[in-house]
C-alpha cells in the first residue's frame, strides 16, 4: 500500500508528542513492507537535499516552494520549504503567522504530489491534527485519495473563513468561523483518535462523525525507554534512586516524579502541588521526595518555586528542558511517576514510566485509564494506582498508600508494567490497526452499542 502521512512535526522536528507520534507510525507502516511518504513543513531545518521548485500563489503573493527529500528508517520524507514554511517557531509566528503557514503549507503539498503524482500516487491520505485540514481538503478536492484524519488531541479553536477561501476550500466555509477539526473529520472517509476512553470522553464531538469513527491506540518505543541502558544499570533500584536525589540535592527517601507542561488547561500541576501542600502536614511526608519537572505557565512556575522554597528537603522543582536520556535515568531511578491531568487523549509519560520500573499515579481519564490497570481494580494485573481528576486530597492519600506498599507488591506492579507497556502498547500494533482502518476493516464507535 502507498500511504501519504501529513504532520506539522516529524523527528527531528519535535515539539511534544505529536513527532514521536507520526515518526513512529511512518516507521511502523514501513516496517510492515508498505511505502510511506511524509509530507512536513522544514520549519527552517533545511534537512534532506534539494529536489524540487514550484511556484504557489498565497496571500497575494506568489512564493517559491523547496521540496527538500531524505530517507530515513524506510520513510521518504519530503520537507517543504519557503516564506512560513521556513519560519523556525514550529506553531507560529502568533496565530496568524500560524494560520497562514497552515495555508501555505496545505497549497505547498497539493503542488508538490501535482509534480510527484505520475509516480507516487498515494491509496490513503493519513492526516495528523487541525494544522493539516488546509492539506488534506485540497489533497482531497484535486486528487479523490481515500483519507483518514487523525486527533491526537482537540484544539476547538475556530478560524475565520477567510483562510478556507485563500486556500480554494470556500466550499468548505459557509460560515464566518469554521472549525477546522470538525471539517477535516467531515471530509475524511475515516476519522480516530488515540484511545478509547478519550473519544467517549469526547463523544459530544466525535458523534458527529459516527459511522466512521474509530481508536487507534499510540505505542511506545521501549528499545530506547529500557533499563538496561541505565548509566547505573548494574545497581539496585534503591541505590539509584539515592544516587539520582543526591544529584538534584536531596536526601534519600520514597521518590515521586511529575514531568511535563506546566499547563493550566491539562496537566494538573496545580492539584499536584495542592498535594504536597496537603501532605506536608502528614508525618508520612518526612519521608517523601518530589522531583517537579517542566515548563509553562509562569504562575505555575512561580507556585511551584514557591513550595519548593517552603519544603526544600522534600521538594526540587526543574523547569530545564532535560535531555531523554536524563529522563530515562529518572524513570529508571524514581519510585513513582505522577500524571494529574485533567484529560489525556493518550499521554506518552505513563507507558515510558511502566518501561522503566516508575509506577504510574495517574487520573482516571482518556489513555492514562485505557493503559494503567489500577491496583483496586485488578490486584493480580495491576501497573498502578488511578485517582479522580482535580481531586488535590485523592491524590495526596494514593501517594501516602503508594509510598506503604509492601516490596512484594511493589515489584508486581513494576513488572506487570513492563510487560504490558512492552506487549500491549507496542506501535506495530498501532500500525497493523491502523492498515485496517485504511482498508475500512476496523470497528467502529457506535453511539447504542458499548
Amino acid at each position: 500500500m502507498r500511504i501519504l502521512i501529513l504532520g506539522f512535526e516529524y523527528l527531528p522536528v519535535k515539539v511534544g508528542g505529536l513527532a514521536e507520534a507520526i515518526t513512529s507510525i511512518a516507521r511502523g507502516l514501513a516496517e510492515l513492507g508498505h511505502e510511506v511518504v511524509v509530507f512536513t513543513p522544514d520549519h527552517g531545518k533545511n534537512l534532506g537535499e534539494p529536489v524540487r521548485k514550484f511556484r504557489v500563489s498565497a496571500f497575494g503573493k506568489d512564493l517559491e516552494i523547496e521540496a527538500r527529500k531524505r530517507k530515513e528508517n524506510g520513510v521518504t520524507v519530503y520537507s517543504l520549504a519557503g516564506g512560513l514554511l521556513s519560519e523556525s517557531d514550529v506553531y507560529g509566528p502568533g496565530w496568524e503567522g500560524l494560520l497562514k503557514k497552515a495555508v501555505l503549507f496545505g497549497k505547498a503539498s497539493a503542488g508538490l504530489l501535482n509534480g510527484l503524482i505520475t509516480g507516487f500516487k498515494p491509496d490513503v491520505v493519513h492526516a495528523h491534527d487541525w494544522h493539516t485540514a488546509f492539506a488534506l481538503g485540497l489533497l482531497k478536492k484535486y486528487f479523490g485519495v481515500r483519507s483518514v484524519f487523525t486527533i491526537h488531541r482537540l484544539n476547538k479553536a475556530k478560524v475565520p473563513a477567510g483562510y478556507f477561501h485563500e486556500a480554494n476550500l470556500g466550499e468548505l466555509a459557509p460560515y464566518p468561523d469554521i472549525d477546522p477539526e470538525h471539517t477535516a473529520a467531515y471530509i475524511a472517509d475515516m476519522v480516530t483518535t488515540v484511545s478509547r476512553s478519550y473519544l467517549w470522553e469526547e463523544w459530544d464531538f466525535f458523534r458527529h462523525f459516527e459511522g466512521k469513527v474509530t481508536h487507534v491506540f499510540n505505542g511506545i518505543d521501549c528499545s530506547f525507554w529500557n533499563e538496561e541502558l541505565l548509566e547505573n544499570a548494574d545497581l539496585q533500584r534503591e541505590e539509584r534512586r539515592k544516587r539520582i536525589l543526591e544529584r538534584f540535592g536531596l536526601s534519600d527517601g520514597k521518590a515521586f516524579m511529575f514531568i511535563g507542561r506546566f499547563d493550566r488547561a491539562q496537566k494538573g500541576v496545580d492539584t499536584l502541588l495542592r498535594a504536597i501542600e496537603i501532605l506536608s502536614s502528614d508525618p508520612e511526608f518526612d519521608g517523601m521526595r518530589f522531583l517537579i519537572v517542566g515548563k509553562g505557565d509562569p504562575e505555575l512556575e512561580r507556585w511551584a518555586r514557591e513550595v519548593e522554597g517552603r519544603f526544600p528537603g522534600n521538594v526540587k522543582v526543574i523547569t530545564e528542558l532535560l535531555p531523554r536520556e536524563t529522563v530515562r535515568e529518572l524513570y529508571g531511578s524514581v519510585d513513582f511517576t505522577l500524571i494529574p491531568s485533567y484529560f489525556e487523549p493518550f499521554g506518552l509519560v505513563q507507558l515510558e514510566a511502566m518501561c522503566l520500573g516508575a509506577v504510574p499515579i495517574g487520573s482516571a481519564v482518556g489513555g492514562i485509564k485505557d493503559t494503567v490497570i489500577d491496583l483496586d481494580e485488578d490486584p493480580e494485573n495491576a501497573t498502578g494506582l488511578l485517582v479522580p481528576p482535580r481531586d488535590a486530597f485523592a491524590l495526596a492519600k494514593a501517594m501516602i498508600r503508594a509510598k506503604n506498599l509492601d516490596g512484594e507488591t511493589l515489584a508486581k506492579l513494576r513488572e506487570n508494567g513492563k510487560r504490558r507497556a512492552r506487549e500491549d502498547f507496542t506501535w506495530k500494533k498501532a500500525c497493523e490497526r491502523y492498515v485496517r482502518v485504511y482498508l475500512n476493516e476496523v470497528d467502529r464507535a457506535i453511539s447504542f452499542v458499548r
